[in-house]
């Protein structure tokens, strides 16, 4: 009976049918098992932001899907905050898709999805906007935002009075920008509420705000200053219109347009900080730099000194160290204009004179976005041709009252000593940032004279105490 099958036949067959079917099982199962788990982009792509990296982690199941963009930031604070805030976000998800799953239509499944926009305002501040979509249950879904404002070179959240100098006066102006740019958007104006605006405005530590050299971004939830059918409002307004209320720091790396510039100027002159009448005052100064080696320790000094003082910079080196100017300007101190490859100006006729001096304002604004308006002419020599440039341009004249001859010794000890011999109250300080001995003394001379009660400002602010104005030549006072 060839054609029929034994009994051990039929165990047989119906074993390995048994297994087929178990391994068929085990692979839907472990496929499906596979869907659930959270898949991460882990593909290395080179950041064109410093210290911040991104990867996608998405996740697949029968209820509900997610995709999520995570930030990897050389910086350990924001990172565990940012993360924190990120793992809520997915498990107040995962809850609300459990218990609405009976309620999402059939084909559907819940989605959340986070995606980040990162916006530089300077070389190590930025602007983090997380943008979700939530939906776990019925027709509409969520739409939020979220921002960190993040130091990434301080391990910090930054506030927003770290970007907007928001003095009374300076806050009110603030608020008619603010306003006046809803109340030009016609998708707003309508549902406007004025009193709940004059609320939410007086309240600026509470914005959902970013910033970078277009515009000043504000987020603001449905109903807060506005009429249900207006939603969430998110509203842009050109960094121009902020411009004159940038803290220092900030308005140097935007750089800004002409206009602007100039109207931060007038009013800078206008608000120029007030010094004590009886004061003991005196202006450092450093020409011919930005140095790669030696600039960066003159910062670090009067960073820790609490000092400002003023660099009268070469267009040919700013040229060359872009960054270094920028930083200079960050750190608040002022930018003067020395040439552009330091000539003897008194055997220069003006167009020669002008090439020279409007190169480097001209490279100046670039780096730092602020126009100089102080001028050493290099070895102090000049003619009625650079006068006139001077008072052309609005300008002034800056000499000096004491010569360290930093140049001529290079010896710190030097330095430090002659200074210390001819410095008197009002004074301006000739120094240069391209000779490390220069660097050596900074330390001790800054220690000494302020045990001695003088106070470190720019030469600006030193004009303004003295009442000098005009081209000059300004030379401060002598012992």
């Amino acid at each position: 009976m060839a054609g029929r099958i034994k009994l051990s036949g039929w165990i047989l067959l119906f074993l390995v049918i048994f297994l087929i079917i178990g391994g068929v099982d085990k692979l839907v199962n472990g496929s499906i098992k596979a869907k659930s788990q959270e898949e991460i982009q882990d593909e290395k792509v080179i950041s064109k932001y410093p210290k911040i990296n991104l990867k996608t982690v998405t996740k697949q199941t029968d209820t509900y899907t997610y995709s999520v963009n995570e930030p990897d930031i050389d910086s350990e604070k924001v990172n565990q905050s940012i993360n924190k805030w990120i793992k809520g976000q997915k498990k107040k998800f995962i809850e609300e898709a459990e218990q609405n799953k009976t309620g999402v239509s059939d084909g559907m499944r819940a989605d959340l999805n986070i995606q980040m926009e990162t916006h530089r305002i300077t070389e190590h501040y930025y602007s983090l906007v997380f943008r979700t979509y939530m939906i776990s249950g019925g027709a509409n879904g969520q739409n939020t935002v979220k921002v960190f404002n993040i130091d990434i070179e301080h391990d910090r959240f930054l506030k927003i009075s770290d970007i907007l100098d928001l003095d009374q006066d300076h806050l009110e102006g603030i608020q008619k920008v603010i306003w006046k740019e809803l109340h030009n958007n016609k998708d707003i104006q309508p549902y406007l509420l004025v009193e709940e605006f004059n609320q939410w405005v007086k309240h600026p530590e509470d914005w959902e705000w970013s910033i970078d050299r277009k515009n000043f971004s504000l987020y603001i939830d449905e109903y807060q200053i506005a009429g249900g059918a207006a939603g969430a409002i998110e509203i842009d307004v050109p960094v121009e219109k902020m411009y004159i209320y940038l803290q220092e720091d900030v308005d140097s790396f935007l750089k800004m347009p002409k206009e602007q510039r100039l109207e931060k100027e007038k009013i800078i002159q206008k608000e120029q900080l007030k010094l004590d009448p009886d004061g003991k005052y005196v202006a450092l100064t450093f020409d011919d730099g930005p140095s790669a080696d030696v600039t960066p320790r003159i910062l670090n000094t009067l960073k820790e000194h609490n000092a400002k003082a003023t660099f009268f910079m070469l267009g040919n080196q700013v040229d060359f160290y872009p960054e270094l100017a920028r930083k200079v300007a960050e750190e608040g101190h002022e930018i003067g204009n020395h040439s552009k490859s330091h000539p003897n100006l008194s055997k220069l006729g003006l167009e020669k004179i002008k090439e020279e001096m409007n190169y480097t304002k001209e490279k100046i604004v670039e780096a730092t976005g602020i126009t100089p308006h102080l001028l050493r002419p290099p070895y102090g020599a000049y003619n009625d041709h650079f006068f006139t440039y001077a008072k052309e341009n609005g300008d002034s004249i800056i000499l000096w009252s004491v010569d360290s001859l930093d140049w001529k010794s290079r010896n710190a000890f030097s330095v430090k000593k002659k200074i210390e011999s001819r410095v008197a109250p009002g004074g301006i300080v000739l120094m240069h940032d391209i000779h490390p001995s220069t660097a050596d003394a900074l330390p001790s001379l800054l220690t000494q004279l302020e045990k001695e009660g003088y106070q470190f400002v720019t030469v600006s602010q030193l004009l303004n105490w003295k009442e000098e104005k005009g081209a000059g030549p300004h030379f401060g006072s002598l012992k």
